[in-house]
């Protein structure tokens, strides 16, 4: 393993533990809420939410922030806020929960625009590589919290449980201790001459992307998948090679499978995606595959092919998210001033992944089941109507 390649490992699995509090959090809390104080379901609501939120308008202040402070010194202040809030989970009462969950959004902050500049830092011919283990390693995090999180609830309690899980946050400062530091560059001019080339057609483009990108997978599918699947068999439970399932535990394990392969498949992508000459042309593919299978989404009932037109999604949210990753970072990496774009593209993604789900629940509320892949849709088109006009072939500098 080379250096650059230990770099976004060590940030990947910082990350990573950091997550697991977060990631039980939203298996544990809608079956627990009453034992830690909060007297009603909306309030589990909110705090499962308000840390999506808070991270729109934390971007810019991470952004100057970072001008001021290292990233480790970023990174260390996230590690030891994931881990004193994941312990405070355990702790009865709706604020100071909630002041948890807010404080949270800034240590995921802190952390996303930390690896994000880690990646920006890289070179170009591997970046897509490296963006794929970053994005497969991270997620290990909320694979193991979702998993484990129940199971450990169940045998030692809630409280005890948010116990061990803050102190096993604590173990990124394994990885912690092997991160480099990254120079500052505060030059006036430097800065000047970003202010020229910011809002150019291509930076525009990416941020776009990025919004909308996470808005239908982080925000939208993920939220709502339970719930098309419970709506279109019109019941609680769907029998699948003779055992009985609910449509809350099938969302899960489609989901969970995702987090599974991507330690794996994302890495494999990203270095694919090296490769590619055209790699615009490459992305068009790509969203209209996606705006094929929503399609699909709207034409089918629960079955076994609806579940691997699921599965499908999956992959391709996997494909997606690394292509339009690596691009932003590599964009990033013609910036002189790399925070100030990180900064915005990190906003835009919380922005997408925030207004998710209340799009989809009020199209849902007000268009039924299927306007959920309607809207995927018509996203999916209106991308490759973006990135198929561009008429530029974004070439790698890999051999």
């Amino acid at each position: 393993m080379d250096r650059r390649q230990k770099q976004v490992v060590s940030i990947s699995l910082i990350t990573a533990f950091a997550l697991i509090g977060d990631s039980m959090l939203y298996i544990v809390l809608p079956v627990y809420w009453k034992e830690i104080g909060l007297s009603t379901i909306w309030e589990v609501g909110l705090l499962l939410s308000i840390n999506r939120f808070i991270r729109i308008p934390l971007a810019p202040v991470v952004w100057w922030l970072y001008r001021y402070i290292p990233m480790k010194t970023g990174v260390l202040i996230a590690i030891l806020i994931a881990s004193v809030t994941t312990i405070l989970y355990g702790v009865s009462g709706f604020w100071l929960l909630l002041i948890c969950r807010c404080a949270w959004g800034l240590a995921w902050t802190l952390l996303r625009m930390s690896g994000m500049r880690v990646l920006a830092e890289m070179d170009e011919s591997s970046q897509g590589h490296l963006t794929g283990l970053y994005n497969g390693l991270y997620r290990l995090g909320s694979l193991f919290g979702m998993l484990c999180g129940g199971i450990f609830a169940s045998l030692i309690g809630f409280q005890s449980m948010t116990l061990v899980f803050g102190l096993l946050t604590l173990m990124g400062c394994i990885f912690y201790v092997s991160l480099d530091e990254i120079e500052k560059r505060e030059d006036i001019q430097v800065y000047h001459g970003i202010k020229q080339k910011w809002f150019t057609r291509d930076v525009v483009k990416v941020l776009i992307t990025g919004m909308l990108i996470a808005l239908i997978i982080q925000g939208l599918f993920a939220s709502t998948l339970s719930h098309v699947i419970e709506a279109k068999i019109d019941q609680d439970e769907l029998t699948l090679f003779g055992f009985v399932i609910g449509a809350s535990a099938l969302s899960g394990v489609i989901q969970a499978l995702r987090w599974g392969w991507e330690p794996f498949l994302a890495p494999r992508t990203g270095k694919w995606f090296d490769r590619l000459v055209m790699k615009e042309r490459m992305l068009c593919w790509m969203f209209l595959s996606f705006g094929g299978l929503s399609f699909l989404g709207v034409m089918l009932k629960v079955s076994g092919w609806f579940l691997l037109m699921l599965l499908l999604i999956q992959l391709l949210a996997t494909v997606v998210t690394t292509f339009t990753d690596t691009l932003a970072f590599q964009k990033a990496s013609a910036q002189t001033d790399k925070n100030r774009f990180l900064a915005s593209y990190s906003f835009v993604q919380d922005m997408g992944a925030a207004l998710g789900p209340l799009c989809g629940y009020t199209l849902i509320q007000f268009f039924g089941t299927n306007s959920v892949f309607w809207l995927m849709l018509v996203i999916s088109l209106m991308l490759v109507s973006m990135w198929g006009r561009g008429g530029q072939q974004v070439s790698s500098s890999a051999a």
